[in-house]
């Protein structure tokens, strides 16, 4: 008779009917490469179907998550942070590159600021992995405000919504981050091709006319994107006046 080496309960099949642990054996390094490679195919296979199902229909794919449907698709964050990593990475990579050109691009630069422009934009690349996470939120914020009474979402529900297509956007400005090796400005498009995707977007999942859906969409995200770059610019003013001294009034 053989146990759990969990819980210690009888084994009476591969799995433990307490539990729920497989049965197990003495570690050894085969079986640890397959974990790895099994654990690493798993996650990149489903996140790659759950961006595929977000593409295809981005209204369908939420809605059957908020109704339960979750099985097939990566947990909101977890396919939110996946999708940022790989952006943070690329973004320190053409950051700079980017930055110079919006130097070079911008006249009429007031020589006598208080502070550096490339400063802001340094504090931008160094914290962009924690900015980021701010607008999802902003996001849920403004959808909710927006369609509760329509869709009857909750905010928790609003902000899963949001974690899926603010995540998918990203992946918009990774391909046209790495575009911009070849033309530094197609970067710039990331906001009209995000705009376009979460208006698509807001219309499938509502089920909205297509004039009110463009309009509410247009209105969610022009007041989210304000609302971040307010609050960022904020964030950016505290930290130069207490860690720089540098006074603004």
């Amino acid at each position: 008779m053989e146990n759990c080496t969990n819980c210690g309960a009888e084994l009476t099949g591969k799995y433990c009917a307490n539990c729920g642990q497989e049965k197990v054996k003495r570690l050894e390094v085969k079986s640890i490469v397959h974990d790895v490679v099994h654990g690493i195919w798993h996650w990149e296979n489903s996140v790659l179907k759950t961006l595929l199902s977000l593409l295809k229909n981005p209204g369908r794919t939420v809605k059957d998550y908020v109704a339960g449907k979750r099985k097939s698709l990566v947990k909101p964050f977890s396919y939110f942070i996946s999708i940022q990593t790989i952006f943070v990475l690329v973004f320190h990579r053409m950051s700079e590159n980017y930055f110079a050109f919006l130097n070079v691009k911008t006249t009429g630069t007031n020589e006598s600021a208080p502070f550096d422009v490339s400063e802001i934009q340094h504090l931008v690349s160094q914290y962009i992995n924690y900015l980021n996470y701010f607008m999802p939120v902003i996001f849920a914020f403004y959808f909710y405000l927006f369609f509760r009474k329509k869709t009857g979402v909750n905010y928790a529900e609003s902000l899963a919504i949001s974690l899926y297509w603010v995540g998918t956007t990203l992946i918009f400005s990774i391909l046209l981050m790495l575009l911009s090796f070849f033309e530094m400005r197609s970067w710039n498009a990331r906001f009209v091709v995000s705009l376009g995707f979460y208006t698509f977007a807001i219309i499938k999942f509502t089920d909205i006319s297509v004039f009110k859906g463009i309009l509410k969409g247009l209105s969610v995200t022009a007041l989210s994107y304000i609302t971040f770059v307010l609050f960022v610019t904020i964030l950016i003013i505290i930290y130069l006046y207490f860690a720089k001294g540098i006074s603004f009034f």
